[in-house]
């Protein structure tokens, strides 16, 4: 496999895998610290391989399987491999087939998983997301997350608590909140807005009595009548 890898001194080693049975190899190897497997035409059977070799890896920095085939079965494998990895920061799964089945599932392996607590950069766009981000993708340490063409219409008000992340949105058929108010003034008007609306939501909880249920049935249950009113104001 040498003649896939280069290795760069102290820096580790980048491999570039042709197949499952290259990039499992790779994570056997402590040097390896960027595996990349893109456009291979993996599926969830080589995706499990893969979050099964991971799980005992302890060197890896970076992960790209982008351009793959990747359905939730792979997306929940790798979402529990990668909250666990203690060093991973960067991973690439952008134009895969997650979905929103897939996501959902992947963002919850993630958290039970350990929570990814070195994750710095993820990359999930072009998977047919939508049409709610799940309310538990994101993590403390997650600086850039990029969801951009997908099908996302609506996010969870939880994302209020990240106020410094990155998020890439563009080419989602945002509804809730509006696709105008990101384009017109990107994360920061859109991070403003969901911080208005959870503080406007937990007041009627309050009144409601549904202060114990998740973000999505809160909203389901209230009709988000605090996001109608906040579109008129920010959007007017």
């Amino acid at each position: 496999m040498s003649r896939h890898a280069d290795v760069t001194g102290d820096q580790g080693a980048v491999v570039n895998c042709r197949t499952v049975e290259e990039a499992v190899e790779a994570l056997r190897k402590a040097e390896t610290r960027w595996l990349i497997c893109n456009g291979r035409k993996l599926g969830d059977g080589e995706a499990i391989k893969v979050a099964h070799a991971l799980r005992s890896n302890t060197g890896l920095r970076e992960l790209s399987l982008a351009g793959n085939q990747i359905g939730p079965a792979g997306a929940a494998a790798l979402g529990a491999a990668v909250g666990q990895h203690a060093r991973l920061k960067e991973l690439y799964l952008h134009k895969n087939k997650f979905g929103q089945k897939g996501t959902e599932g992947f963002a919850a392996a993630l958290q039970s998983g350990g929570g990814a607590v070195s994750l710095q950069i993820l990359n999930l766009s072009k998977n047919g997301i939508g049409p709610r981000l799940p309310d538990n993708l994101a993590t403390p340490t997650l600086s850039t997350l990029n969801l951009s063409n997908n099908d996302i219409s609506e996010l969870p008000t939880s994302l209020a608590n990240f106020p410094d992340l990155d998020l890439q949105l563009d080419g989602n058929p945002l509804a809730s909140p509006p696709y105008t108010l990101y384009e017109r003034s990107g994360w920061p008007a859109i991070h403003d807005f969901l911080r208005e609306i959870e503080a406007s939501e937990r007041e009627s909880n309050a009144r409601m009595g549904l202060g114990g249920v998740s973000h999505m049935e809160r909203d389901d249950a209230l009709l988000s009548p605090a996001r109608r009113a906040l579109y008129e104001g920010m959007l007017g």
